[in-house]
C-alpha cells in the first residue's frame, strides 16, 4: 500500500505539457494558430474585395450611369416633345397671321373690279373720273410686276407683284378729301405715289351792284356759277400689291449659269 501510493502521488505531482500539432517546423500554439487565421481572413477579405466586391462595384456604377443617361435622354426627348407641340402651335398662328395679311392684298377679282370701285367713289362724291390707265413698263425684267428693287424693303423683293395705274380726276377740294379717304374702304393694299393736284378752275370774285363780293366759278361753257368752289385736277400713280404664286415664283426665280464646258 506504501508503495502504491508513492507512485501514484509521483505521477500526480509531474506537470504535464500541453501536445500542440506541429507541420513545416511550426508548432501551431494558440498564439500562432491565430495570427495564421487573422493573415488567412485579410488575404480572404483581398479576394473578395478585389474579385468580387470591386467588380460588383464598378458594374453597379456602370448600370447607374446608364440608367441616369437613359433617363436624361428620356427628359431631353420629352423637352423635344414640348418644343415640337410650341414650334407647331406657332406655325399655326403664323398661318392664320399669313392668311390675314395675304387677305389686305389685291387679288384678281379686286383688280378686275378696281375700276369700277373708283369711279363709283369719284361720283358719290360728284367728281369727275377723267383718266384711269394701267402703266406698262418696256423693261422685260419688270413686264411680270414682280417687286424686286428693294423699293417695299428688301425682305418682300420676289413675294409680292405690283401694278400701276395712272389716275386722275377733277373735284373740290372738299370732293377730293372725300374721295382719297374712301380708298380706305377697298380690300386691296393700295399705295399711292406722285400725289399732285393743281387748279383746273379757279374761283374769281363777282361784285354785285349792291357791292357784295361773291365767289363764283366759270365753267369750261363759259357759264358763270356762284358760290362754287375752285376745281382741282388731281394725279397720281395707285400702286396696287398682290402676292406672288408659286409658279410665277418659279418663273421669276434667276436662273443658274451655265458652267463652260471643258
Amino acid at each position: 500500500m506504501t508503495y502504491a501510493d508513492d507512485e501514484f502521488m509521483a505521477v500526480e505531482g509531474q506537470d504535464e505539457s500541453p501536445t500542440y500539432p506541429t507541420a513545416f517546423g511550426i508548432t501551431f500554439t494558440p498564439k500562432v494558430s491565430g495570427i495564421i487565421v487573422g493573415v488567412l481572413g485579410l488575404l480572404g477579405a483581398s479576394y473578395l474585395l478585389f474579385n468580387v466586391v470591386q467588380p460588383a462595384w464598378q458594374r453597379y456604377q456602370e448600370l447607374d450611369s446608364e440608367v441616369k443617361s437613359k433617363q436624361a435622354q428620356v427628359q431631353k426627348q420629352q423637352q423635344i416633345q414640348q418644343e415640337i407641340a410650341q414650334k407647331r402651335v406657332e406655325l399655326e398662328q403664323a398661318k392664320q397671321k399669313n392668311k390675314q395679311v395675304l387677305s389686305l392684298f389685291a387679288t384678281e377679282k379686286t383688280q378686275d373690279t378696281l375700276l369700277l370701285d373708283l369711279n363709283t367713289f369719284v361720283k358719290a362724291r360728284n367728281g369727275t373720273l377723267t383718266s384711269f390707265q394701267p402703266q406698262v413698263t418696256t423693261q422685260p425684267q419688270q413686264a411680270n410686276g414682280i417687286v424686286t428693287d428693294n423699293s417695299l424693303g428688301p425682305l418682300v423683293n420676289g413675294k409680292l407683284k405690283r401694278k400701276t395705274v395712272n389716275v386722275q380726276f377733277e373735284g373740290s377740294f372738299d370732293q377730293v378729301q372725300s374721295i382719297m379717304r374712301s380708298f380706305e374702304r377697298l380690300q386691296s393694299l393700295l399705295i399711292v405715289r406722285d400725289y399732285k393736284a393743281e387748279v383746273s378752275t379757279p374761283q374769281a370774285v363777282l361784285v354785285d351792284s349792291g357791292g357784295r363780293a361773291i365767289p363764283v366759278v366759270v365753267n369750261p361753257n363759259r357759264q358763270v356759277i356762284p358760290n362754287a368752289k375752285p376745281t382741282l385736277k388731281t394725279t397720281f400713280k395707285l400702286d396696287v400689291l398682290s402676292p406672288v404664286t408659286a409658279e410665277e415664283g418659279k418663273e421669276a426665280a434667276p436662273q443658274p449659269a451655265k458652267q463652260p464646258k471643258k
